[in-house]
């Protein structure tokens, strides 16, 4: 942030980063998720030159897949799932928002900006305090920062293992099962340190 309290990521390049942004039809969600996603950047260190550094995970040997192309996915899912699948909510009555599904699966992970920081000679390692602050608590912390509505909050703080005894919305259901589904075939026949 600079002296002023502005974000410095330029809302441009994320919605170049992740045209979804561009998916979500309330205005005010779409710029505070884009400021949310900004302030975890700065928090951690990423910036445009270094945010593909940024990797899903460190626990699995070999894996080369990134947070950039992890989130994408995660989120390209969320958005052909739905759509395919609202149907069925429609059918049966049952309001399910599809701005919130496209937000909290683009920052479901933002806390990874802030668990894993730049490696003094590239690359990415964990934070100093990433057992403390794990990425859904570092991540709902953020989002609430940046005025986020706390159904997307909800959503991040509950979308990983902290989430498997916690209530669920359905939105928070839907990108979880997702994530966990497209986590799991990025890490598919490597073993975890």
């Amino acid at each position: 942030m600079d002296m002023e309290g502005a974000i410095s990521v330029d809302n441009n390049y994320l919605e170049r980063l992740f045209p979804a942004f561009l998916e979500i039809g309330d205005q005010e969600l779409r710029e505070r998720s884009e400021r949310a996603m900004a302030m975890a950047m700065e928090q951690g260190g990423w910036n445009e030159d270094n945010l593909a550094d940024v990797p899903v995970t460190l626990s699995w040997k070999g894996c080369d897949v990134g947070w950039i192309e992890h989130v994408t996915d995660v989120t390209r899912m969320c958005i052909l799932e739905f759509d395919q699948m609202k149907k069925y909510y429609l059918r049966h009555g049952v309001p399910f928002d599809r701005d919130i599904v496209v937000a909290g699966a683009l920052l479901h992970d933002i806390g990874k900006l802030t668990e894993f920081v730049p490696g003094e000679g590239g690359g990415a390692v964990h934070s100093e305090n990433y057992q403390l602050m794990r990425h859904p608590l570092s991540g709902a912390l953020i989002a609430a920062r940046a005025g986020l509505p706390d159904s997307v909050v909800h959503l991040i703080a509950t979308h990983s293992f902290e989430g498997e005894r916690s209530y669920q919305t359905l939105e928070s259901d839907f990108v979880r099962t997702v994530d966990i589904f497209v986590f799991n075939c990025s890490v598919k026949g490597l073993e975890k340190y």
